[in-house]
């Protein structure tokens, strides 16, 4: 095994089977990506016998927790070897959902020519592995993998994403030359030696800006790199000669003078099977040229920033086509009659995340008007897409006018038909101007608070109901109307449990404040939102607040 560098990266889903296995895996167990994908750890690798360990590990990890063990694994010599495993968590978007382990031959140390021991190479893939995979941003990702390449690993390093692939997450058809477009996302530069010369030196950032598009032919190595999957070691004495004249019109005479002294390495990107771009280093001057340990590690350091970098494309996509589907689906304004104001407030749970939340107010006639308020279980394009579906659908059912309790069991039923509904609460009121009065029934939704005249505020007591897409027809039955007076000058409000729970703050302690809240007089509907979204404790789920106010019809 003298040829093995001795690391290897792999990733494992919840229940312990592989998804991804690197170039490093390969040489130190001896399975090829084709035999291991799919497999169980333990029938793969551990033995069965481990299984029970192994799946309390993975519930360590699911938790937040690191694992580290030295076991004895047969390699790729047909050798037992003690072999050291880290296993950590890898979030996906949303949850929880695989581990990245990282193993190393404990009886293989580094040669002394390799620039760094067997315990320094493991620490740089754990430095990479809890920076850049703690990043939901693709570019901030590439920079965190650049800030610890350089110059740990290489005196160079540039990240490259084939075009169209962050911007459209849609992969490009090849060119029918074989040649590739590619985004240079992230570069960096080791800093300057004491005494270095800077006379006539090359801009080398000016020459290579980031967020740059590039045009490599087919036969450039950093394409095969890509198109065989594997890394690949040259100078630019392997370069073809149209994009050595390329290079020397950039550059001039005097760069090239230092590039036919750099040794460079292209390593692929990729992740669940796709291709995602490479990773470009170089190093100059006395330090060692790459060779065959420095390429299994590059290797293993790119199989890794490609599945952190992944999960961040895969989320923000996610992010993008779920704020698309909010955006495209929430109430632009709501229309309501003479004799009622309204005031409403969203607000997310943070900029990079979307959730179910939804609000709407819907005519019936000249007199009469419906409130809705409802949350989609989750976060995300699923939870967003369930928000978009369930407005629709109480929307249609509203143009029947019935009953709440009715709206609800319809809609009860219609959740059931909705892959993409798990559970969600909902409210739904009917306000009749002309009675004064207000209808309401709810599917497991907080209640709604009711502000009288003389600003005393109540929580209405209103029968719960179970929530949405439970598929219980017993209890679906089971919802139920209550009518309500509302004279002049009474503020109805309803909300999310995202406005009065938290992890600080139970759910009763959080209705009792904001009824609180609801009882301090103010001005307008505009600013009694305005004090209840700023008194609120540090928020973990999106919130969504609606508030009616019955006021004299002008005129009256």
């Amino acid at each position: 095994m003298a040829h093995l560098a001795g690391f290897a990266a792999l990733v494992l889903d919840r229940q312990g089977r592989v998804t991804e296995w690197g170039g490093g895996a390969t040489r130190l167990f001896g399975h090829s990506p084709g035999r291991a994908m799919g497999d169980d750890i333990c029938d793969l690798l551990l033995g069965v016998a481990r299984r029970d360990t192994v799946r309390r590990v993975l519930a360590q990890v699911a938790a937040g927790a690191r694992w580290s063990e030295i076991l004895s694994v047969a390699c790729a010599d047909g050798q037992v070897h003690d072999v050291a495993f880290i296993w950590e968590p890898l979030a996906r978007p949303g949850a929880w959902g695989a581990v990245m382990v990282t193993a190393m031959d404990t009886s293989l140390p580094g040669p002394a020519d390799a620039g760094a021991s067997a315990g320094d190479r493991l620490a740089l893939l754990n430095e990479l592995s809890t920076r850049v995979g703690a990043t939901l941003d693709p570019r901030q990702a590439a920079e965190d993998f650049m800030d610890i390449a350089v110059p740990r690993f290489a005196d160079a390093a540039s990240l490259y994403i084939v075009e169209g692939l962050l911007r459209d997450e849609l992969y490009p058809d090849l060119a029918a030359d074989g040649s590739v477009r590619v985004r240079r996302l992230a570069i960096r530069f080791a800093p300057r030696r004491t005494g270095e010369r800077s006379a006539g030196e090359c801009d080398w950032r000016a020459v290579f800006p980031a967020n740059e598009i590039v045009h490599y032919g087919a036969r450039h190595p950093a394409n095969r790199c890509m198109t065989g999957d594997a890394a690949i070691v040259y100078t630019v004495a392997d370069l073809e000669t149209k994009e050595l004249d390329r290079i020397t019109g950039m550059l001039g005479a005097s760069a090239m003078g230092v590039l036919e002294k750099t040794s460079f390495l292209a390593a692929p990107l990729t992740a669940r099977g796709i291709g995602l771009g490479f990773i470009a280093f170089s190093r100059t001057g006395d330090r060692p040229r790459f060779d065959d340990h420095d390429t299994t590690l590059a290797e293993d350091l790119a199989t890794r920033a490609a599945i952190c970098i992944d999960n961040a494309r895969l989320y923000c996509r996610e992010r993008r086509t779920g704020q698309a589907i909010q955006q495209d689906l929430a109430p632009r304004t709501l229309t309501v009659p003479p004799g009622l104001e309204v005031a409403h407030r969203y607000l997310p749970a943070s900029a990079m995340t979307v959730g179910g939340d939804w609000y709407d107010v819907i005519s019936l006639s000249e007199t009469r008007i419906a409130l809705v308020i409802g949350d989609a279980m989750g976060h995300g394009a699923v939870a967003a897409g369930a928000m978009g579906q369930l407005r629709a659908a109480v929307r249609a059912l509203a143009g029947f006018d019935l009953p709440p309790d009715q709206v609800l069991r319809r809609l009860d039923r219609m959740a059931e038909d909705m892959d993409s509904i798990q559970c969600a609460t909902c409210l739904y009121a009917t306000v009749d101007l002309a009675t004064r009065t207000c209808a309401l029934s709810r599917a497991g939704h907080p209640p709604p608070i009711l502000v009288h005249p003389d600003g005393t505020a109540s929580v209405l007591a209103l029968p719960s109901g179970l929530a949405l897409g439970l598929g219980d027809p017993t209890f679906s039955r089971a919802f139920t109307t209550t009518e309500v007076p509302i004279p002049v000058g009474s503020t109805l409000a309803l909300y999310t449990d995202g406005l009065v729970e938290s992890r600080e703050q139970d759910i009763d302690s959080g209705i009792a404040a904001l009824q609180e809240a609801l009882s301090s007089p103010r001005d307008t509907l505009e600013s009694t939102c305005d004090a209840i979204i700023a008194a609120l404790p540090k928020q973990y789920d999106d919130v969504a607040l609606l508030l009616t106010r019955t006021t004299h019809p002008h005129g009256a």
